[in-house]
C-alpha cells in the first residue's frame, strides 16, 4: 500500500526532472554564438530552478521510500540527481565568465548525468527484470518525453527572447521548433509501437497493465493522446506558417498554447504511470 502511495507523488517528480533535463537537452540545439549570454542566464536560471524544487520533493520521496524498504535503485538515482543539480549550478556560475572550456565540461556533466538518472529512474516504475524489454522501452519513453518538455519550454523561452532581441535572425526558432516537432513525431511514433510490443514480448505484468489500461482508463489514455499528440501536431503546423511569414510573436504565443497541451498531456502520462505502471 506503502508503494502505491508513493507512486503519485514519484511520478509528477518525475515529470519535473524531466523538463530540468529535457530544457537543458534542447539548450544544446540553440546556437551558442549567435545568441547574448544573457539568454541563456535567464533560461538556464528558470530551468535549474525547476530542477532543484524536483531535487527537493525527491529527498523527501527517497527518505520514504528507504523507510518502507523500498530502495531499488533510487540509491544511484539520488546520487545521479544530486551530481546533475551540481554540475548544472557551475555551468550557470560558468556563464558570468570567460572559462568556456570549463562552461563547456560543466554543461556536458549536467547533460550526461541528467540523461543517466532519467535511466535510472525508469527501475522504479517497471517490475520486471533488469534483462527485459521494460527495461529499454521505459527509459526510452521517459527521454522521449523529457525532450518533447524541454523543447517546447525552450521554444517558448526562446520566442520570448525575440521580443527583447528584435535584431535577431530567424534561423534559431526555426531550429529550436524542428527540435520540438522531431521530438512529438518521435514520441507518436514510439506510442504507435511499444504496446503492442510489450504485450506480445514483454512480461505477463506488462501485458496485464495495457488490459487493465485498455478496460478502466482508456478516456484517460485517449485525453492524454488528443491533447498532446493530435493537438500539437496541428498547433505545429500553424507554428511553421506564422515563422514562414516570420512573426515570432505570434508563433511564440502559439508555443505558449503547444507548451499548455504539451505539459497537461505530459502530466495525463504521469497519471497513467502512477495507476497502471505503464510509460505513456
Amino acid at each position: 500500500m506503502t508503494e502505491i502511495a508513493l507512486l503519485f507523488p514519484a511520478t509528477f517528480l518525475l515529470f519535473v526532472q524531466q523538463v530540468a533535463v529535457g530544457g537543458l537537452f534542447a539548450l544544446a540545439a540553440t546556437p551558442f554564438h549567435e545568441f547574448d549570454r544573457a539568454f541563456y542566464k535567464s533560461t538556464g536560471g528558470v530551468l535549474f530552478v525547476i530542477g532543484a524544487l524536483g531535487l527537493l520533493g525527491k529527498i523527501e520521496l527517497y527518505r520514504k521510500r528507504f523507510a518502507a524498504g523500498l530502495d531499488g535503485g533510487d540509491v544511484a538515482e539520488a546520487l545521479l540527481y544530486v551530481v546533475f543539480i551540481a554540475a548544472f549550478a557551475l555551468y550557470l556560475y560558468s556563464l558570468w565568465g570567460e572559462r568556456i572550456a570549463f562552461r563547456a565540461r560543466t554543461f556536458a556533466a549536467a547533460l550526461l548525468t541528467g540523461i543517466a538518472g532519467l535511466v535510472f529512474s525508469a527501475q522504479s516504475f517497471h517490475p520486471a527484470p533488469a534483462w527485459s524489454i521494460e527495461a529499454f522501452v521505459y527509459p526510452v519513453s521517459f527521454l522521449l518525453s523529457a525532450l518533447l518538455l524541454g523543447g517546447v519550454t525552450v521554444g517558448m523561452l526562446l520566442g520570448h527572447w525575440y521580443l527583447i532581441d528584435t535584431g535577431q535572425t530567424i534561423e534559431p526558432f526555426v531550429r529550436i521548433f524542428k527540435f520540438f516537432v522531431f521530438s512529438l513525431a518521435a514520441q507518436t511514433l514510439f506510442f504507435l509501437c511499444f504496446p503492442p510490443i510489450l504485450y506480445y514480448l514483454g512480461s505477463p505484468g506488462s501485458a496485464a497493465n495495457l488490459t487493465e489500461l485498455w478496460n478502466s482508463h482508456s478516456l484517460l489514455l485517449t485525453m492524454r493522446l488528443l491533447i498532446t499528440q493530435v493537438g500539437s501536431l496541428v498547433l505545429s503546423g500553424m507554428i511553421w506558417r506564422t515563422l514562414k511569414i516570420p512573426h515570432t510573436m505570434a508563433a511564440t504565443g502559439l508555443l505558449y498554447i503547444a507548451l499548455l497541451g504539451v505539459f497537461v498531456g505530459e502530466i495525463l502520462g504521469r497519471r497513467i504511470l502512477a495507476l497502471t505502471s505503464l510509460p505513456f
